[in-house]
């Protein structure tokens, strides 16, 4: 048995000889023949970089081609050819030697650039499994040959971006019918059209199927029942295509599948639940579908979830507290739904996440713990309604934590330190809350990996921490909208020259711009977007010439004097300057051959004059307004304004007629020009041009004229005031087209016209002002029940109507008649949308809808912008301007001669100064909102209503001048928001009500009534009150006979007399009667009170008799 171990010793080397020979002869034996040859052949058809090749380059006849990099061989023939990121370029042609591999199973030629199309003679292959053409630069259709491939399992035509495949066309059923054992089909970031073969899922094999990023249409329940045909299926991707429509519950059944991705498919309808409870699935997509309704289900224990994605769908309800059931989640991204209710305390259970954003929602309550998710590397929790103070230790051990956002909530109390000391944190954005008092210094702020730090708008106080300025990493610092205080020197930036974006707007600093070495910037950053708005500053900074790299500047509500620099005009990258609220007087010259990058141009109130220059034909947004311009450099300026949404020049002394060139400016969206000194009339073109414009503002100058009947049948305007000209004739019947109007304002013209019925089917109707003007006849429209819905504001005051006003015609002003809370929930504030459809607007949507050989300039200026930053910066600071997409106006009202500015939702009716109207008031419902009544110098009569104190809101009541009996409702005492309150020259009777001291009154008048009764207690607690007038209203039951003069009044009486010729003359008159006035109500405060009246559309001070 011995000699045993030594034939092994002998038999072992020998098949080590025998097992390298076979070897060789497989490895060997057939490249010497067309194998070779055809491999050759096809590297000499190829143009590729020899520098970048690592497999082409080293073939060559000096040794066996089944050895070559990139080559498989079996049994002597080529089976798999690689040649995946060879930087080939050129074609494929069709008489390829590549086509004569007859015996090729996988071929992988992914990565290149063969610009052409997909040759049919692939077909030859038949012994492929596995093609591998993806991002290699074909383009074309997909070839019907490859319904010869019977044996394909795999089949990657899939792009990454459009520099690679471009693969386009439809592709029916028939190419797919057939490959029984196609296990991966890939074809996704082409352009392929048309429907979704249908075949492709009749393959009982097909485990991936990956369409994303195509121009694939239809329904998507078309898809044949799952439970019939692909129950092998793994991985679904089709997102971003057209697939509308809803999810069919035949997904379901599906119980194979780990992936599901149908993110922007335009989906919609209600997401099945029960596919959240497949057990296998690991990743679920659906977000970018704004239709798509849900709700998430109660998740089992041990779920396989490991991402999950809503974003940007309409899921709603709250959060489940078995959501800890998915322990292997990582990331969780459910922002921008309309989820609600609390944070569940189980989250703290997921110890795997690493993303969690859960912004842009509903959620309410408490930050919740993630004590045990230490992995996170993200955090987004903002724009939401969460409270409560943020524990100072609540951070502490995230020491992977890149991303904190917890802004737009309403956090309170001291910012934790511990945020200033994760390791890795890199983005930290708390902006809008409430966080207050001293912001602490903190240790190693350089060595920390701090980027972006965005405190602004909260309550912080005291000293900007210097730590601040030792984070030498930092690209962003924004801190504006606090309370910090005390002396910025800009010199402290010295070594931040990562610094790109600087704001310290609108705190309480005093900004230092000057640079002690003026010459040395090599340390100072180059800024990209500096915002020093509110700094006190005085003087233009010097060192801003040499920035360079300026994109957005702001230097607002300073106090810099002075010229504008001419070299402001040509820092080459500047898109918006905002220069408004200072003191400048002039634009430095000269402003010749001055050719401005500039997309925003804001130089409102400051103290500029002579004539508006046009620095840029590039300006979106222009606003001149609140200077002192008196002329247009060139007349024809709306020809220089292609691109401009937003022009104003209101508030300066431009004169002499409205250049017709502004109807030129084919983007406008808002032209104001109000409060000049424009002449003649108002060009037609503007009025046609309503199918553009969304605000058109003339009001306060003196045009003349009718207003032209030209309103386009596709009108879109919002806001439309001609107040305060000469205009004649009536109101166009056109202006009905205007279906979205919400702002009509024609007062103060010479209008001629009865009420215009006409205009109560605008839906969107909330403010009419029509008052000193011509109107005449009845404020009633035939069939009225159900119209004027939205009509809050109504000022037809100083007209000439007539007639009876019903109490059932006020009671349909709907809006009127609103509580608070129903009027904001229903018509909210009044912004003006510039753009149709238009909801949060962010950078890539703004530049979407400009002109695209602008949208391209702009994307080229701010190319290098990294684009976090970008739509950091445009949600915050550049919305307003830069793409805003809303317009707000204050509307006048004029109570009382005195001119007030609208709140949101006020609630205003003014029929005042129409002797002929009649009517009485109604029962008022509860929680009305009407804030002001003005019904005086009317013909109304009847009793004041009980429910009288159902408007809680009221703040001006005046039915004085009118008609009114009976006794004065005690339930008036119950309105504490009245400040104004005139019931005078009335019918009043009976006992004076007493008033609540817990009202906010400040005049009151009950003059020329017949009140009896004692007045002792009735004033008591008033502390607002200025004026009571109860002169010859209220007879207390004493005998004070007001007839009876004393001599001291009949002294100033007879002195009157002596001097009456030398008061003929108007001035002399005007200043004695003055004097007299003032010495009466001095010496005798007890028999003479001054009161206001409007006469002439001026206020005069009147000395009454009490």
């Amino acid at each position: 048995m011995r000699t045993i171990p030594v034939l092994w010793f002998f038999f072992i080397p020998f098949c080590f000889i025998n097992l390298s020979t076979n070897i060789f002869f497989v490895n060997g034996q057939y490249c010497v023949g067309h194998q070779e040859s055809s491999l050759l052949h096809f590297k000499n058809s190829l143009l590729f970089n020899p520098t970048k090749s690592k497999k082409l380059v080293h073939w060559n006849q000096s040794y066996d081609c089944c050895q070559w990099n990139g080559i498989t061989c079996s049994k002597g023939r080529v089976i798999a050819l690689d040649l995946s990121e060879e930087s080939i370029s050129g074609g494929l042609d069709p008489s390829s030697s590549l086509f004569h591999l007859q015996s090729l199973q996988n071929l992988n030629l992914a990565y290149n650039d063969f610009n052409s199309v997909v040759p049919s003679e692939f077909k030859k292959l038949k012994n492929l499994r596995h093609l591998n053409l993806s991002n290699a630069g074909f383009k074309g259709q997909i070839p019907e040959s490859f319904v010869s491939l019977t044996n394909l399992t795999t089949l990657q035509l899939s792009s990454c971006n459009l520099s690679h495949n471009v693969l386009t066309g439809t592709i029916p059923s028939s190419h797919f019918e057939g490959l029984e054992n196609l296990q991966v089909v890939d074809l996704g970031g082409n352009s392929l059209f048309g429907k979704v073969p249908l075949s492709l899922f009749t393959l009982t094999s097909l485990q991936e199927l990956m369409l994303s990023y195509n121009r694939f249409e239809g329904l998507l329940d078309e898809i044949p029942n799952a439970s019939s045909s692909v129950l092998e299926m793994l991985d679904l991707d089709l997102s971003s295509n057209n697939i509308h429509g809803t999810i069919p519950e035949s997904f379901v059944s599906l119980a194979n599948l780990t992936t599901l991705q149908l993110s922007n498919c335009n989906l919609s309808g209600v997401f099945p639940r029960k596919i959240f409870q497949i057990s296998n699935l690991q990743i679920l997509d659906i977000s970018d579908n704004l239709d798509l309704h849900g709700s998430l289900p109660n998740f089992p224990h041990h779920g396989s979830l490991q991402i999950l994605n809503i974003s940007h769908t309409s899921f709603s309800g709250e959060l489940p507290n078995s959501i800890h059931n998915l322990r292997k989640l990582s990331t969780l991204d459910l922002s921008n739904c309309r989820f609600n209710g609390t944070l569940p305390s189980q989250m703290s259970e997921l110890s795997k996440l690493v993303h969690l954003d859960l912004s842009f929602n509903n959620f309410t309550g408490l930050l919740a713990s993630f004590n045990k998710s230490k992995n996170l590397t993200y955090l987004s929790l903002s724009n939401n309604h969460l409270t409560g103070e943020v524990p100072l230790s609540h951070f502490e051990g995230f020491e992977n934590l890149q991303v904190v956002d917890l802004g737009a909530n309403s956090f309170y109390g001291r910012v934790p330190l511990s945020l200033f000391t994760l390791p890795s944190l890199r983005n930290l954005l708390l902006p809008h809350n409430r966080f207050e008092g001293l912001l602490d210094e903190f240790p190693n702020a350089s060595s920390l990996a701090l980027e972006i730090l965005d405190i602004s708008e909260n309550n912080l106080q005291g000293l900007i921490p210097e730590s601040i300025f030792r984070l030498t990493r930092l690209t962003l610092l924004q801190l504006s909208s606090n309370k910090f205080n005390g002396t910025i020197h800009l010199d402290m930036m010295n070594g931040m020259k990562n610094l790109a974006t600087l704001d310290l707007s609108h705190n309480n600093l005093s900004v230092d711009a000057r640079l002690r070495d003026s010459h040395n910037f090599s340390s100072f950053p180059q800024f990209n977007n500096l915002m020093l708005a509110s700094c006190k500053m005085r003087v233009f900074p010097s060192f801003l010439r040499y920035q360079s790299n300026l994109l957005y500047l702001d230097l607002s509500s300073n106090q810099i004097h002075g010229n504008i620099p001419n070299w402001i005009w040509r820092l080459e990258f500047l898109v918006t300057l905002n220069l408004s609220n200072n003191f400048l007087i002039d634009l430095e010259g000269p402003l010749r051959n001055i050719s401005s990058n500039m997309f925003v141009l804001d130089l409102h109130s400051n103290q500029l004059q002579g004539s508006i220059p046009i620095f840029s034909k590039n300006l979106i947004y222009l606003d001149y307004s609140s200077n002192r311009f008196n002329s247009i450099a060139t007349l024809d300026m709306g020809n220089h304004l292609s691109f401009t949404y937003f022009l104003s020049l209101s508030n300066n002394s431009f004169h002499g007629k409205i250049h017709e060139s502004f109807c030129n400016a084919s983007a406008l969206r808002v032209l104001d020009l109000s409060d000049n000194n424009f002449n003649g009339t108002i060009p037609d073109c503007l009025t046609k041009m309503s199918s553009i414009l969304r605000v058109l503002n003339l009001g306060g100058n003196k045009l003349q004229g009718r207003i032209s009947d030209t309103f386009s049948t596709s009108c879109a305007l919002r806001f439309l005031d001609l107040n305060e000209n000469f205009l004649s004739d009536g109101i166009p019947r056109s202006l009905a087209n205007c279906q979205n109007l919400q702002v009509l304002n024609l007062g103060n013209n010479r209008l001629i016209d009865r009420f215009p019925c006409f205009l109560r089917n605008i839906p969107t109707l909330r403010v009419m002002v029509l008052r000193s003007n011509h109107f005449y006849g009845t404020l009633e429209c035939p069939n009225n029940i159900g119209n004027w819905k939205t009509l809050q504001i109504l000022d037809v005051a100083s007209n000439d109507f007539s007639g009876t006003l019903p109490i059932t015609l006020l009671r349909s002003w709907k809006a009127l008649m609103l509580d608070e809370d129903e009027a904001k929930s229903e018509f909210g504030h009044l912004f003006f949308d510039i753009y149709d459809n238009a909801t949060n607007v962010d950078y890539q949507k703004a530049l979407s809808f400009w002109n695209k050989d602008l949208a391209l300039k702009l994307a080229k200026l701010i190319a290098a912008e990294p684009r976090f930053v970008i739509d950091h910066l445009f949600s915050n600071a550049l919305a307003e301007d830069f793409g805003g997409q809303s317009f707000q106006d204050s509307v006048t009202i004029v109570n009382k001669g005195r001119q007030i500015f609208q709140i949101p939702n006020l609630q205003v009716l003014d029929i005042s100064d129409n002797q002929d109207l009649h009517g009485s008031l109604p029962n008022f419902p509860h929680h009305g909102s009407l804030q002001i009544l003005n019904i005086s110098h009317t013909s109304f009569s009847g009793e004041l209503p009980y429910s009288i104190h159902n408007l809680r809101k009221l703040s001006t009541l005046d039915l004085s001048n009118c008609r009114f009996n009976g006794t004065i409702p005690s339930s008036i005492s119950e309105l504490t928001h009245l400040v104004h309150l005139d019931l005078s020259d009335n019918y009043f009777t009976g006992l004076l009500p007493s008033f609540n001291k817990s009202m906010s009154l400040s005049y009151l008048s009950l003059f020329q009534n017949d009140l009896r009764g004692e007045i002792t207690s009735h004033f008591e607690g008033l502390e607002n009150v200025t004026t009571i007038d109860l002169a010859k209203s209220y007879n207390s039951g004493n005998s004070i006979d007001w007839n009876l003069l004393s001599a001291e009044l009949g002294f100033c009486f007879g002195l009157g007399i002596v001097i009456l010729p030398l008061i003929f003359w108007t001035e002399w008159r005007s200043k004695y009667f003055k004097h007299v006035d003032y010495f009466l109500w001095k010496n005798f405060p007890h028999q003479f009170s001054f009161v206001y009246e409007e006469r002439g559309g001026k206020q005069h001070r009147i000395l009454r008799w009490k």
